[in-house]
């Protein structure tokens, strides 16, 4: 047994090595790995508590899309991407009775249909996994997706978040066009579907509908793709990435204020009534000194150390108890992080302090009532190394929720059409770089 553990040890160790060697690529300009898309694509509604199997004789809808993204590296790239659907008189389909206004066949179409803007972050799992190359005419992608559905229907508006699966098919010997086809799994609040039978309420589902995406990517510019260490020119100062999927992580823990901001309330009121503390933790991953991706959990207002029972303006449950009785609430965020100095300037390993921003999208679940709710959100933030892996850092979020999570306190539903619930976070901590990389990437010189 013991030896069997050694070999698997062994080869393990060699595997990584391997990675190590055959992933690496050179960081590329930030001018370089451009694309846009654009197809057709059909959605299939489904309102909370209607059966998906009646979607494409009810909920069905044809529509256009557009974006833009680009490659950081490889491994990962982020999308921005416009929809408009069931508004345009060329796909002339009237039977969707399950897109707002309900049951009135034809209205949504002719008030303009919907409007949806999303960001993609899209890991590709070829590359991942079998290392970069550049020949390779299939490539699948898994990408979560955050941003906004605007029901012209209704004149209604509602945070979406989504997960979806992707896939590129490289077209004859050139490289720069490219079919594509996506499906995706969006969830949004009966806000955007705007009818009393879709109302989720506290605690339950939610309704979501599905996109079926295809047509065609043209890479941008000359020169696309990523070049080897190997074919680095002589004297030139680069910067390798993808090096394995093992490096570069790192682990955060920190403390927070957050300021909650229910819809239509005065905002001068919120340390007074909105306020609560917490503790956070996350793990995440530079890809490149650019681009990183991290998991932050949030657990607020649970701990009797932050004793701070006068939150009129968090939902409370039963009458006379308070959040913090009752557990207080969690958030489970994706972050996506850009370096502002690793963007816009040279990377170098010795820099001490780094500015981020980021966008944010994830699940808050308000204990006391037993409700989650989907936020979106952005933020900006600041660190400082004080050692080869120690960092302390401070950051700052604005976040948009769904009235669920303000039960008895906040609602905007289906009877408001431009306002939101939302709110703030303040946090400070440390982190600690893991592994030999210690946070780093390996220049060439």
């Amino acid at each position: 047994m013991k030896r069997l553990i050694v070999i698997l040890l062994h080869v393990w160790c060699l595997t990584a090595y391997a990675q190590t060697r055959d992933k690496a690529v050179l960081m590329a300009p930030l001018n370089r790995n451009w694309f846009v898309q654009t197809g057709i694509d059909i959605s299939l509604q489904k309102p909370y508590d209607y059966e998906f199997a009646d979607a494409f004789k009810n909920g069905s809808s044809w529509g256009l899309n557009v974006a833009l993204g680009r490659w950081f590296t490889p491994e990962i790239g982020l999308r921005v991407r416009l929809n408009w659907e069931n508004g345009i008189p060329l796909f002339g389909w009237n039977k969707a009775d399950w897109i707002a206004p309900f049951y009135e066949p034809g209205k949504n179409m002719k008030r303009g249909g919907y409007l949806v803007g999303s960001g993609d972050v899209q890991f590709d799992i070829h590359n991942i996994f079998f290392g970069y190359n550049p020949d390779r005419c299939w490539n699948m992608q898994v990408f979560p997706r955050a941003g906004i559905a605007y029901n012209f229907g209704v004149s209604k508006g509602s945070p979406l978040i989504g997960v979806g699966i992707g896939n590129t098919f490289r077209v004859g010997k050139k490289k720069n066009t490219i079919l594509f086809a996506d499906i995706i799994y969006n969830a949004v609040s009966s806000g955007f579907t705007g009818h009393e039978s879709t109302n989720t309420g506290t605690g339950s589902g939610h309704n979501a509908f599905v996109d079926v995406d295809f047509g065609v990517q043209f890479n941008l510019g000359d020169e696309t793709g990523f070049r080897k260490p190997s074919d680095a020119y002589a004297g030139e100062e680069e910067v390798e990435v993808c090096r394995s999927l093992w490096s570069n992580w790192f682990i955060q823990a920190g403390l927070d204020m957050t300021l909650q901001f229910p819809y239509d309330h005065n905002y001068s009121e919120v340390f007074s009534k909105g306020r609560s503390f917490g503790l956070n933790a996350a793990v995440g991953k530079w890809f490149s000194p650019q681009i990183g991706v991290r998991l932050k959990g949030n657990w607020e207002n649970g701990f009797p150390l932050f004793r701070n029972k006068k939150l009129e303006w968090i939902a409370c449950g039963e009458s006379g108890k308070s959040n913090m009785d009752q557990g207080g609430y969690l958030a489970g965020d994706l972050d996506v992080m850009l370096s502002v100095h690793n963007l816009f300037w040279a990377y170098r390993p010795e820099r001490k302090w780094n500015a981020i921003v980021f966008a944010r999208a994830g699940l808050a679940s308000n204990l006391a009532i037993s409700s989650a709710s989907p936020l979106v959100g952005c933020g900006c933030g600041l660190s400082r190394r004080l050692t080869d892996r120690l960092s302390i850092y401070g950051e700052m979020a604005y976040q948009m929720i769904t009235s669920e999570f303000f039960e008895g306190v906040a609602l905007t539903g289906m009877t408001v059409s431009t306002g939101h619930n939302a709110f703030m976070d303040f946090n400070v901590g440390i982190q600690w770089d893991l592994g030999r990389s210690k946070g780093r990437f390996p220049t060439r010189k």
